[in-house]
C-alpha cells in the first residue's frame, strides 16, 4: 500500500482493492478492511498506550513518510476511515502547524499516551498525592523520556508539558513536516475543535453501536428477537478493544464509518451455527437458534478472537 502511496496522483484515482489469495469483490468494505488491516499493523510499531505516535524509522524515507500521510487522507475521503489511536494532538500539529497545540491538548494526550498505572499516578501527582508507587512512576516517566529526576510539585505541570511535548511533537517533527505536505488542506481540520469533533465522531461507544443495530424488517419472530436481544446486551457488555473487533467484523472498519449494521437471521446450528458478516452492506447475518445467552456469548467471543477477517463471500 505504501509503495501505491508514493504516487501523488493516487489521490485523485478510484481505487478497487484485492486480497490475495481471497474471494471478495470490492464495494467498500475490502477496502474498509485494507485500511483497517494497514492502520493495526502499523500502530503496533509506534509509540504510545491508548494514543499513539509515529517514530523514526531506518526503513522509511521522506518519500515513504509522505505516502503515510496520503494514505491517512485517501481512507478518510473515501470511507470516512481514520485511525483515532494515532494521537489528536500529532494530527493537529501536522495539519495547522506545533503552535496549534495548546496545553489542554499536549496535557490529555500525553496521558492517554502513557499506560494506564502512569496516568493514574500522573493525576495523583497533579493533585499533590504522592506516594512511594506515585513517585516510582513518575521516576519512570521522566527518565524514559531523557530526564534523570523528578522536578518539584511546583514546577512538575510544567515539567510535564516539556516532556509531553518533546515526545508527541518535536521527536516526530519530521514524519510531521512530512503529512503535512498532504493532509493541510483537510476543511475538517482547520482547528482543534473540528479535529477533537472529527476523532469523537469515529470513537465507537456501546452505546453508538447498540443504536446501530436494526434488524431488516419490523416484524420478528420469538425466535429472532430473542437473538436481537442477545446481540444488543452482547454489544453492551464489550470492553473497547472488544467493541472495536465487533464493529470492524460487521462493518469493515474499527470507526464509525456507517449508519446502521442491518441484521438479518438464518437458522444455521450445530458446528454449521455462526454469524455471517458483509462488510460492504454491513449486514449481519444472525443465528436465531442460540438457546441461552452464555451460549450466544460464548460462540461469538470464539468468532471475534478467532481468523473472523478472511474475505471468502464473493
Amino acid at each position: 500500500m505504501l509503495n501505491l502511496f508514493m504516487q501523488p496522483n493516487v489521490l485523485n484515482a478510484d481505487l478497487k482493492i484485492e486480497f490475495a489469495n481471497e474471494k471478495a469483490l470490492d464495494s467498500d468494505g475490502v477496502s474498509r478492511e485494507a485500511y483497517s488491516a494497514f492502520w493495526e499493523h502499523f500502530l503496533e510499531q509506534c509509540e504510545g498506550e491508548d494514543e499513539r505516535v509515529p517514530r523514526l524509522r531506518p526503513d522509511y524515507c521522506e518519500r515513504k513518510w509522505q505516502a503515510l500521510g496520503r494514505l491517512w487522507l485517501k481512507g478518510y475521503q473515501d470511507h470516512k476511515i481514520i485511525p483515532i489511536r494515532l494521537s489528536p494532538a500529532f494530527i493537529l500539529a501536522c495539519c495547522q502547524g506545533l503552535d496549534s497545540v495548546d496545553e489542554e491538548l499536549l496535557m490529555v494526550s500525553f496521558a492517554r499516551f502513557l499506560s494506564e498505572n502512569e496516568r493514574a499516578s500522573l493525576e495523583k501527582a497533579l493533585q499533590g498525592n504522592t506516594d512511594e508507587t506515585v513517585e516510582e512512576d513518575l521516576m519512570d516517566i521522566f527518565s524514559r523520556m531523557g530526564s534523570h529526576c523528578v522536578p518539584p510539585k511546583d514546577s512538575l505541570r510544567a515539567a510535564i508539558l516539556t516532556i509531553a511535548h518533546k515526545a508527541l511533537l518535536q521527536e516526530p517533527k519530521f514524519i510531521i513536516d512530512c503529512f503535512h505536505s498532504s493532509i493541510h488542506n483537510v476543511p475538517a481540520l482547520k482547528t482543534k475543535n473540528s479535529v477533537m469533533e472529527l476523532y469523537e465522531s469515529k470513537r465507537p461507544t456501546n452505546k453508538k453501536v447498540a443504536q446501530m443495530i436494526k434488524p431488516s424488517c419490523e416484524s420478528l419472530t420469538s425466535q429472532e428477537q430473542t437473538a436481537l436481544n442477545h446481540l444488543l446486551r452482547y454489544v453492551r457488555s464489550l470492553d473497547q478493544r472488544k467493541l472495536e473487533t465487533f464493529l470492524r467484523f460487521c462493518t469493515g472498519s474499527t470507526v464509525l464509518c456507517k449508519n446502521t449494521i442491518e441484521i438479518t437471521f438464518n437458522k444455521l446450528s450445530g458446528l454449521s451455527r455462526r454469524p455471517v458478516a458483509h462488510t460492504c452492506g454491513a449486514v449481519l447475518e444472525l443465528p436465531c437458534t442460540y438457546s441461552s445467552y452464555p451460549e450466544f456469548r460464548q460462540e461469538f467471543d470464539n468468532v471475534l478472537c478467532g481468523d473472523c477477517f478472511t474475505m471468502d463471500i464473493v
